[in-house]
């Protein structure tokens, strides 16, 4: 089933990928780790539909569920960034490169935001 729904993502039906990870939630609630990179995955379909707010509560999700997420954590600083919420961008962006100083260009996001 998560194939399927990143082959849609993949596909750039970023509306019908968003409902079918929420079909991939309900699977297995009980697996954070798995769980953490699906709501990132409707995270970013969120994003590319511009529903910034929407996104974030799934990014905000996710690292609920894994708090050491590097790339949701980046992820949530460019979507804190398209809101306008530059220190929790920044915040995110520091918190990253402590976990993974190298992966994610956590430097060039840092300069940017």
């Amino acid at each position: 089933m998560k194939e399927e729904a990143t082959k849609v993502f993949k596909d750039a039906k970023y509306l019908e990928a968003n409902e079918m990870f929420d079909k991939v939630l309900e699977c297995d609630p009980l697996n954070l780790v798995f769980n953490s990179i699906i709501n990132l995955n409707k995270s970013i379909a969120l994003s590319k539909l511009g529903k910034h707010e929407e996104s974030l509560k799934c990014l905000n999700l996710s690292l609920k569920m894994n708090p050491d997420y590097a790339k949701a954590l980046v992820k949530r600083a460019e979507v804190n960034t398209n809101l306008g919420y530059h220190e929790d961008a920044v915040r995110d962006l520091a918190k990253a490169k402590d976990i993974d100083s190298t992966g994610n260009q956590v430097q060039q996001k840092l300069k940017e935001a």
